[in-house]
């Protein structure tokens, strides 16, 4: 039994790692249009703020904050958060809400400037400094457009290129600089339909992996009931 779901386990993650390919190539299949500056398409960058967090956040825990590892390469990771009791600290802009572009200021050299459109977000969920909400102006552009725009090759190294620092493990990026970095922005219009193209794949991609994640949680429910006996080896033959 363990086996099978070991089969399956991989067929989903070669299936992932298939259309992760395909997102990458919508992704760099950039609209053919004029390229311009970032700030011409932006309102302003708010900055996160500095604490003390905690431990892991929990779905229980009334106020968090979002850990570097949150904003991935055109994806947002609700759960990566840790929690925080410095409330008074914050003001309003500090506060992280559905829709917000946000942006990796700081980190390693392949992963700073990663950018991704915050979803599912807690209430309650606020913004480290080392990371930036970009306030996009809505009549020229769309968040989930620069999400996956800034995501492709090109202008991952265009943002990568405007980074800097002392240190080989950790670089960071400044407003001026990242405010230069030139995007392709078409009509709005052309514009949904790249982000339609690039979230259809993206949808697959966040079934597979849940249905992988689905199916490593029973692979140690059966592991754990084998190993303790509260699992016959022959029930386990029997499936998932």
């Amino acid at each position: 039994m363990l086996d099978a779901v070991d089969d399956q386990v991989a067929a989903l993650d070669a299936e992932s790692e298939a259309l992760e390919g395909l997102l990458e190539s919508l992704r760099s299949n950039l609209p053919d249009t004029d390229h311009q500056p970032i700030s011409d398409v932006l309102l302003g960058i708010d900055s996160g703020k500095s604490v003390q967090a905690g431990g892991e956040a929990s779905a229980n825990d009334e106020h968090r904050i979002l850990k570097l590892s949150a904003v991935q390469r055109g994806w947002f990771k609700t759960s990566e958060a840790k929690t925080v009791t410095e409330v008074a600290a914050f003001s309003p802009s500090h506060v992280v809400k559905n829709g917000d572009l946000l942006i990796t200021r700081a980190n390693t050299p392949e992963r700073v400037g990663f950018v991704a459109v915050a979803r599912n977000v807690h209430e309650g969920t606020f913004m480290p400094d080392l990371i930036w909400r970009l306030r996009v102006d809505e009549s020229r552009v769309r968040a989930d457009y620069l999400e996956h725009a800034l995501s492709s090759r090109e202008l991952r190294t265009s943002i990568s290129g405007t980074a800097g620092g002392t240190s080989k493990s950790m670089v960071k990026i400044n407003k001026r600089g990242f405010g230069t970095v030139r995007v392709p922005i078409p009509s709005l219009p052309e514009q949904g339909e790249y982000v339609q193209r690039c979230h259809a794949v993206a949808r697959g991609i966040m079934a597979t992996r849940a249905e992988e994640a689905r199916l490593r949680r029973v692979r140690s429910g059966l592991l754990s009931g084998l190993l303790d006996r509260t699992i016959e080896i022959e029930s386990a033959e029997l499936g998932v």
